[in-house]
């Protein structure tokens, strides 16, 4: 069985209200909560993986966004 995946980029950043970290995935709108970064985003790739079923989805944190030229 072949196991294919497919990488979607997501925010990675701390909220300054109650300090955790948030894995933003703009793409799909979805966000991912926890108190570490790792736990933010295994949050996320659980959300995605339930809602996908034909492929698995890994998350690519990003931690500011690239400027445009």
């Amino acid at each position: 069985m072949n196991s294919m995946y497919i990488e979607y980029p997501a925010l990675i950043y701390k909220s300054r209200k109650n300090h955790v970290f948030i894995a933003n995935c703009i793409m799909k709108k979805l966000v991912g909560y926890g108190k570490t970064e790792a736990e933010a985003v295994t949050n996320l790739e659980k959300v995605l993986n339930k809602n996908i079923q034909e492929y698995f989805v890994r998350i690519k944190p990003v931690y500011n966004f690239l400027p445009l030229v």
